[in-house]
């Protein structure tokens, strides 16, 4: 089900010190227990995403292009992920009223490993409020006991709760964790239990004063995530692997390389079709769509494109990208709409980094990677090396088991969202 995703910078309060962190330093110290978002600016954002979503179904969902459409994908409903700290520690009459002044049926809570006493809290909240929640646990090795988030992700379910673990790829972790390492101790232990897991990348950021001691390069990712996707796969086990397992579906499917798989699972490059035209407006006009309804609001109501790659990256400021408007002086309708505006820039670097780029340009996933913003990336981390950010080593891993993908997939129905 495609949905108009909000993220809200509603919390940074955390007792951890985790790799990768980007909670504002200042609400880290200063602000904890207690939400950053409270009273009029909630209002406000629950007005205009409102307002918004309204627009979107009647707008988008008519149209004759773009990735949304009459004949295309259907924006059913909205969804709130709260981010950034650690809102298990919030007390409970807290969360209510940080869901409740938001209205949806959908909420996504940033969390560190919970106790049952901190699921209680969003059990309760729930119970009151209605809706689904889910828990997006941070995951570090180096501090967590895998034993314990599983333990979590059980006593969420019985607690009518969705969660999952989220695991920041750093360069402490690829060489301190061997890919066979890491599956035996981190992974597998939630091989029986349909585990959702997301994988997500370091990146530079203001708050770490843009510091690049634990990025890991591209290639150094994309070989350690396509030994770990294999095994992954061999043993069958019951986990759902995101976003790269999302994304071998889509090109087994939407650019129809099922055709084209072998007898040994892998596919095949000689077996491609032909691929399709880069048409500039039509891939501009997917894109466009997608990042229209992937949104995040910081906690000075500024509205920025939250991109749906690894680790779904919030573009903002502290990422060096400008807002595309202000909640108390523009509606989000006037952002989207707005001709020659901080949208229509981002849109066009990707469209020009895609045509230039000496990987992209002869690529024939140049529409697909537009989609995810990922030529983006590109303005504070090189993919120079043998691989890109298309990570194709290890979606080829995960192709090669159609029944996993399949359960993958009937995994997300189930969930709903």
């Amino acid at each position: 089900m495609d949905d108009l995703q909000i993220a809200v910078h509603s919390y940074d309060g955390c007792a951890r010190g985790c790799p990768g962190c980007i909670v504002d330093k200042h609400f880290k110290n200063h602000a904890r227990f207690e939400p950053i978002l409270k009273g009029d600016d909630l209002q406000l954002i629950n007005r205009r995403v409102l307002e918004y979503s309204d627009w979107v179904q009647k707008t988008l969902n008519y149209k004759e292009g773009g990735y949304f459409g009459r004949n295309g994908y259907q924006v059913q409903h909205h969804s709130y992920t709260f981010r950034f700290g650690n809102h298990a520690e919030l007390p409970v009459d807290e969360l209510i009223a940080l869901g409740g002044m938001l209205h949806t049926d959908y909420r996504v809570f940033s969390v560190a490993p919970p106790t049952n006493e901190e699921i209680e809290k969003f059990a309760t909240m729930k119970s009151i409020l209605g809706g689904s929640v889910f828990l997006e646990i941070i995951y570090d090795p180096f501090a967590d006991s895998p034993e314990a988030i599983r333990d979590a992700v059980l006593a969420m379910r019985e607690n009518g709760l969705n969660g999952y673990p989220e695991l920041l790829l750093t360069k402490r972790l690829i060489r301190d964790y061997p890919a066979e390492r890491f599956l035996d101790e981190c992974v597998s232990i939630f091989g029986d239990i349909g585990a959702q897991i997301q994988f997500g990348r370091y990146s530079p950021s203001r708050t770490r004063n843009f510091n690049k001691t634990q990025m890991a390069t591209v290639d150094e990712e994309a070989e350690w995530l396509a030994v770990l996707a294999k095994g992954i796969v061999a043993r069958g086990h019951d986990i759902h692997p995101i976003p790269l397992g999302e994304y071998a579906v889509t090109l087994l499917d939407e650019y129809r390389e099922i055709e084209a798989v072998g007898e040994d699972g892998y596919v095949d490059p000689a077996r491609l079709r032909e691929p399709d035209p880069f048409l500039v407006k039509s891939v501009r006009e997917k894109t466009r769509d997608i990042f229209l309804t992937s949104l995040y609001i910081d906690h000075n109501l500024d509205v920025f494109v939250w991109s749906e790659s690894m680790g779904q990256h919030v573009l903002d400021s502290n990422f060096g990208y400008p807002p595309l408007g202000n909640l108390r002086q523009n509606s989000i309708i006037d952002m989207a709409t707005e001709n020659g505006g901080a949208l229509d820039r981002m849109l066009n670097e990707v469209i020009r980094e895609l045509l230039t780029n000496r990987k992209c340009a002869p690529c024939r996933y140049k529409s697909f990677c537009a989609s995810h913003a990922v030529p983006l990336f590109r303005r504070f981390h090189k993919d120079d090396g043998e691989h890109c950010y298309g990570y194709l080593p290890v979606i080829r891993e995960y192709q090669r088991d159609l029944s996993f993908l399949n359960n993958m997939v009937e995994g997300f129905r189930e969930l709903g969202f």
